[in-house]
């Protein structure tokens, strides 16, 4: 009769001495509970000049819970998207700041507030005005052009005939006013350039000298694509940048002594989309220079949007006259340094 009192007493301590102090992994309740709203969502500081003010968002849940609060500007169409999983929103987890998630850049405007929940049906509204829209930089960028004054004259340009180049007023990616470039509508081209733009430092917004070191260095500059897929079924639009420098300071380029630098790449989304290049990165063009990145050194920035990167000829079996609408509008050319312009 005592063995099996024995056995019981090893089976009890063996399971008490298994026991957690806590229970591990999400609870039933954050599993399968109902969600109720506790808290309100609510818009706190509802209204902000971004240069040093900021907002932020409140609300309490039932439950642990995947959330989301989107805020669009209702005349720019800038978008915010703020991700969480908690069962309180507070400043610490939904701070903003003015920035973006998708360009355009806010304005002065009034927004849309919406709380979502990707796994629940409940949708909680809120509305933020913009006094002040959040400036990018740190005080070291250097603008090149922003078009908000129109076109600069003294800008050497070439677009072959019928292709676009022209300021546009509306739907901007930064301020009121950006640079459209696009092929003409058939997209029929005898060129497979579509034209150009030469922005030397003498007519930049900001003559500042960057820094010589090109790790601390980057190019920034807003692209608007529209993902427009040429008779090959490929991306026609090829946007090239290329960087001259004036090694002798000389206040001129010469292909026989400097070096140039470049980067390309298919402008294959739609929308704005900000492409920010560390100038350590850049490829260095066969030439005469000293093969030395010197961002400090900078005389001129080039733009060039071609179409048809695939240079199809007519022995290929899908070749056409006509390679395609090519399109790369562009807004805020600016450099930054220590990092990405939207990440200052």
């Amino acid at each position: 009769m005592k063995k099996p009192l024995y056995l019981f007493l090893v089976i009890s301590a063996i399971f008490i001495s298994c026991e957690k102090d806590g229970i591990e992994g999400p609870s039933l309740n954050d599993l399968f509970g109902e969600l109720n709203i506790l808290e309100a969502f609510t818009v706190v500081n509802d209204s902000a000049v971004f240069n040093g003010e900021s907002a932020y968002f409140t609300a309490k849940f039932s439950k642990i819970v995947d959330w989301k609060i989107s805020i669009i500007g209702l005349s720019s169409g800038a978008e915010k998207v703020i991700l969480g999983k908690s069962n309180e929103i507070n400043a610490s987890n939904s701070i903003w700041r003015g920035e973006v998630t998708s360009l355009p850049f806010f304005i002065e405007e009034s927004c849309a507030v919406k709380l979502t929940f990707p796994s629940h049906s409940d949708t909680a509204y809120g509305s933020f005005v913009i006094n002040g829209a959040k400036i990018y930089g740190d005080g070291t960028e250097a603008v090149i052009a922003d078009f908000e004054g129109g076109w600069n004259p003294n800008l050497d340009y070439y677009f072959n005939a019928g292709q676009v180049r022209t300021i546009v007023s509306t739907g901007a990616g930064q301020g009121s006013k950006y640079l459209k470039q696009e092929s003409s509508p058939n997209g029929c081209h005898w060129d497979w350039l579509i034209g150009y733009v030469d922005y030397e430092k003498p007519f930049w917004l900001d003559q500042k000298v960057l820094s010589a070191n090109p790790d601390d260095v980057y190019f920034n500059i807003m692209i608007f694509g529209d993902s427009t897929l040429s008779p090959q079924n490929v991306p026609n639009s090829l946007f090239k940048l290329e960087f001259y420098e004036d090694e002798n300071q000389d206040g001129f380029w010469s292909q026989s002594s400097e070096d140039m630098l470049f980067h390309e790449f298919l402008v294959d989304w739609k929308g704005w989309r900000m492409v920010s290049l560390k100038y350590s990165e850049l490829e260095i063009s066969s030439g005469s220079g000293n093969k030395i990145r010197e961002p400090n050194k900078i005389y001129s920035v080039k733009t060039l949007l071609l179409a048809d990167p695939y240079e199809l000829d007519d022995t290929h079996p899908n070749f056409t006259d006509c390679s395609g609408f090519a399109k790369a509008d562009v807004d805020y050319i600016v450099w930054s340094e220590g990092s990405a312009i939207l990440n200052q």
